[in-house]
């Protein structure tokens, strides 16, 4: 491969291929591929795969449609086909090519069926395994490459959320989908790809997952923006919570108790804690305030190439923290017909073991007036 990163992250695998007795693995377009050889293109119902061996080259079959994106990987072998042409009967002679007749084939979680059911025919005799469980214990610890990739991502984002919010009061008046069409239109500007987000106004931050709708943005109402997009393959995820207008003082409290939760659980990510020492610090706050009960998630996800990627900041999860790995910390407080409140930022742990908050945006409570 012409790429050394993805090249060591495809022998890892292919060890890892040879110690499970597997004979090849077959990678359709997904976050493994996207880890593995970095092509980001969806799948469609054209047959698309990077094929791993141990001993053997990698080597990508296609449908001849996507040769220019193919070769834009660091894979130097490829197979093409056209349409009205079998992939499948092409794939086992490619594989007989390379004396490789797979008695246990591996195959990517994400793998459609109208794939899988294909393969299954025309390896009858073979035993089907779920590949992506190998790959997931590397993708918690990113490279390099993977942490410069996120620290660009965040950036981004960051500028993208200052530059909406910036416009201040402009807002009032306008609805939760007039702030989420903006701020991906600010994304896309600055490189970020699959753009999205959660904006939610007053009662409607009081649901974590709220559904961006026609809610208008009002004085004297909070509004809460999860959101983020992709740059070359990694993820950014971040929450702010601001209010427009001057806020009641129950809102300042519960702002103040999630700021010192979020600033509690960042502190506790350290290298030689567990993941769930974030979820615990942060909690231990909330519940002192008493407000426990409105706090009814987990503290932070992994996060990379997905958004949402194992293990968790999490109560039982017993991961320690090492180099290398990313996530989220994201406490909330949640009252029902009223407001909500989080604050998230996104977490790494540089190869030296550092704790790096890479989102800078100021998380005091900002009042637009």
């Amino acid at each position: 491969m012409k790429d050394s990163a993805f090249a060591s992250r495809v022998g890892k695998i292919n060890e890892i291929l040879k110690q499970e007795g597997i004979d090849c693995f077959l990678v359709t377009p997904s976050s493994d591929m996207k880890y593995l050889c970095g092509y980001s293109i969806k799948g469609d119902e054209r047959f698309l795969a990077l094929v791993l061996a141990p001993d053997h080259e990698p080597f990508i079959i296609a449908n001849i449609l996507y040769e220019l994106q193919v070769t834009e990987t660091p894979v130097t072998e490829f197979t093409y086909w056209f349409d009205g042409e079998d992939p499948f009967s092409l794939l086992k002679t490619e594989l007989e090519k390379r004396g490789i007749r797979p008695k246990t084939i591996a195959v990517d979680a994400a793998m459609p069926a109208l794939f899988t059911l294909q393969l299954n025919a025309l390896y009858p005799d073979a035993r089907f395994v779920n590949g992506s469980p190998l790959v997931q214990p590397l993708r918690v610890y990113k490279d390099r490459q993977e942490m410069d990739r996120m620290i660009e991502s965040t950036a981004k984002a960051d500028i993208a959320l200052k530059r909406c919010m910036d416009k201040g009061t402009y807002w009032v008046g306008k609805t939760e989908s007039d702030f989420l069409a903006e701020l991906a239109y600010e994304m896309t500007c600055l490189g970020l790809t699959a753009p999205g987000a959660c904006v939610a106004v007053g009662a409607n931050a009081a649901v974590p997952h709220h559904n961006t709708g026609d809610t208008v943005i009002e004085m004297g109402k909070c509004l809460l923006i999860d959101f983020g997009g992709s740059y070359k393959n990694y993820c950014t995820d971040m929450t702010r919570t601001y209010h427009f207008g001057e806020p009641s003082d129950k809102f300042k409290e519960v702002y103040h108790v999630v700021l010192e939760a979020n600033l509690a659980g960042e502190e506790a990510a350290k290298v030689g804690n567990q993941l769930q020492d974030v979820d615990i610090a942060a909690r231990k706050v909330i519940e002192k305030a008493g407000y426990g009960d409105y706090f009814i998630h987990r503290t932070g996800h992994g996060i990379g190439i997905d958004c949402h990627e194992g293990p968790s900041a999490g109560a039982g999860e017993t991961t320690l923290i090492r180099p290398g790995m990313a996530f989220s910390c994201e406490p909330g407080i949640y009252l029902p017909g009223e407001f909500g409140v989080r604050i998230e930022d996104q977490v790494l742990i540089e190869e030296d073991g550092t704790t790096r908050v890479l989102h800078q945006l100021p998380k005091e409570l900002t009042i637009i007036k």
